[in-house]
């Protein structure tokens, strides 16, 4: 059974992770993502990211 002070010392915490949750969700406009570690990453699945990855790739090939 939880007693008084367990409720008292654990409230401040519920009450945080309420205000501070966000919905986080996953949108392919932005060109960097980061997951919850903060590690970025490109995003593939933009178009502007594909393109210039594409082109890039092309202009190295070019190169060879």
């Amino acid at each position: 059974m939880i007693t008084f002070f367990e409720k008292i010392a654990t409230a401040p915490g519920r009450w945080m992770q309420r205000v501070i949750s966000h919905k986080i969700e996953q949108s392919n406009n932005s060109k960097i993502t980061t997951d919850a570690n903060g590690n970025a990453v490109l995003n593939m699945n933009n178009k502007q990211v594909r393109d210039s990855m594409q082109a890039r790739m092309k202009e190295l090939a070019a190169k060879r």
